[in-house]
């Protein structure tokens, strides 16, 4: 009985945590980050509380406990690399946190993936957490040039070696979603060949995945449609 209650908690509440966890990220990405990186807010007690909403709300989305336990793993690093870093900054701390990025943008991809192109109607919800699959994508290299960057300090132009402070997730975010986006202002720039391959296969998914996914939709509209 519990067990058919909570699966039909989850149909009904899955599209609109879509549009809700979207909303979230885009906050985290776009409005907290930047204020992080110019000093004026500390985002580390809204990391913490966004992990555990994203965790209640996969836990809620998934039906696999899989995605819920990486959430957790990600969670414990970015505790550790906080904690180190309130007594000793270091570039192990920003391994740390990049690795938490990988870790959520992975878990997230896979499964906002399969509630957006599972079958069934496609809402406004869906729609918008198709959104989210694209923010996601955008942190998952976020983490990647993250580490291309330790291992190479002069990887990036405009950047320097990577100090461990407020800076570090702003600047790359930025450059991750221009490069995602396409749009290349040139202020940061690949030098190193791995970050130079890392930022020509995000702008070549940035560039496929606007059709690649309106094809999807139709496709799965359509097959809605013929069913009824």
């Amino acid at each position: 009985m519990l067990t058919i209650d909570f699966q039909r908690l989850r149909d009904r509440l899955t599209d609109p945590l879509l549009t809700a966890l979207t909303i979230m990220f885009a906050a985290l990405l776009f409005v907290v980050a930047p204020l992080q990186t110019m000093g004026l807010i500390s985002a580390h007690n809204f990391g913490l509380g966004f992990s555990l909403v994203i965790i209640a709300t996969v836990l809620v989305i998934s039906d696999n406990w899989l995605p819920i336990v990486s959430l957790l793993g990600a969670l414990g690093l970015v505790i550790m690399a906080t904690v180190l870093r309130l007594k000793q900054p270091s570039p192990l701390d920003i391994l740390l946190d990049a690795s938490a990025w990988l870790i959520v943008g992975v878990t997230l991809s896979i499964v906002t993936a399969r509630a957006v192109f599972a079958v069934g109607k496609i809402t406004y919800h869906r729609i918008v957490g198709a959104i989210l699959l694209y923010l996601t994508i955008g942190l998952v290299f976020v983490a990647l040039f993250c580490f291309v960057a330790l291992y190479e300090p002069n990887a990036f132009s405009g950047l320097g070696p990577l100090r461990d402070n407020l800076s570090v997730s702003g600047n790359f975010i930025y450059f991750s979603f221009v490069t995602l986006t396409t749009v290349g202002y040139g202020d940061i720039a690949p030098v190193h060949p791995m970050a130079r391959a890392l930022a020509n296969v995000e702008s070549i998914i940035g560039q496929l995945y606007p059709a690649t996914l309106l094809a999807r939709l139709v496709t799965l509209e359509t097959e809605n449609n013929r069913v009824k």
